[in-house]
């Protein structure tokens, strides 16, 4: 089975999540909830527990053929406007590999981006520099240092194998585990997915994972290569560079869209193509000759989000794992580049 079509089968038993409020740029609007649990049962079922740590909601995802206390950990941060829930497509491909993925949110400020002041008056370039600037990513390291201790000290993470762990996290996500400092606890490694560009902290093994369509909704970052500086000032031998084409900021959040989500996106592509027709245009065709309502969804979608092909990613991101956690090989792969 594909890491694609195992992935297929694993989501619809992950939690059901409040759909997203505020009203963030279209394209930044990437932390849907998953479809509804109402289709075939999944070959392997995810086991999936939040709880409440240091008042944050912490979401454990593993299956149940490999949950024990000894299991490994990946410990996930979601972007800017996700709540804890959101990556579940990285999520199910690393507990499907055998891994205990814990996912949080450390900032509240962060979960609620999208129900912010700057959101509501549209100010999101400012609000970018807000969340990515130095007080916010200071809070958010402090955070998750109390949060490790927590969750590394306590049921039912507690028994966990805490000296067999990986950071990873998306967007401010990323930026937050690239800034992981040197000194006390650390984890073997680190996978940053679409980071800001940035000189990273840490000095323990890295996979940063981009695109070349890795724009930036908030328009601080010009060109999607600029993702790639935090690759660039890692020490030679310790970094490794995934690059997935074609795929957007939104895809790379890993997160499964609704139903409903899905919905309004055909609806707003169906009312687009026939407001073009009204004008006696060229009946929806964009610049290929087919009609635009036939070209799939909008640009940086909720349903473009949950349809990116993120198979290479979930593969390789899993192999980073076993080999830093495993002392497994990582494999050659042309998307891949070593430093």
């Amino acid at each position: 089975m594909t890491p694609a079509r195992l992935i297929a089968t694993l989501l619809p038993a992950a939690l059901l999540l409040n759909g997203c409020a505020g009203d963030p740029p279209r394209h930044a609007r990437h932390d849907a909830p998953p479809h509804r649990a109402d289709h075939a049962q999944p070959a392997v079922p995810l086991q999936v527990q939040a709880f409440e740590r240091l008042g944050r909601r912490v979401v454990l995802t593993r299956t149940a053929a490999t949950a024990s206390a000894g299991q490994p950990v990946v410990v996930y941060l979601p972007g800017l406007g996700q709540p804890s829930e959101a990556g579940q497509r990285w999520h199910a491909a690393w507990a499907a590999a055998g891994y205990a993925v814990l996912s949080v949110q450390p900032l509240e400020a962060d979960a609620a981006a999208w129900r912010s002041e700057l959101s509501r008056t549209g100010e999101f370039r400012e609000l970018g520099q807000l969340h990515h600037g130095e007080v916010a990513q200071r809070d958010r390291l402090g955070m998750l240092a109390r949060l490790l201790d927590a969750l590394r000290t306590s049921a039912p993470t507690a028994q966990l194998d805490w000296h067999h762990a990986v950071l990873a996290g998306y967007d401010t996500g990323a930026q937050t585990v690239l800034d992981w400092p040197a000194g006390g606890w650390q984890p073997q490694g680190v996978i940053a997915i679409s980071p800001p560009p940035m000189q990273p902290a840490t000095r323990v093994p890295v996979l940063v994972i981009t695109s070349d369509v890795d724009g930036d909704p908030l328009g601080l970052i010009k060109d999607p290569a600029e993702r790639r500086r935090g690759f660039d000032a890692l020490a030679p031998g310790n970094a490794w560079l995934l690059s997935l084409p074609g795929v957007s900021h939104a895809g790379l959040s890993g997160t499964q869209v609704s139903e409903d989500w899905a919905a309004q996106d055909q609806h707003k592509a169906l009312a687009m193509g026939g407001m073009a027709r009204g004008r006696g245009g060229d009946g929806g065709r964009g610049p290929g000759g087919g009609a635009g309502v036939a070209r799939g969804p909008r640009s940086g979608s909720a349903t473009e989000a949950a349809q990116a092909n993120l198979e290479a990613g979930l593969t390789l991101s899993s192999a980073f794992l076993d080999a830093q956690l495993r002392g497994t090989a990582l494999p050659a792969n042309a998307m891949l580049t070593a430093r």
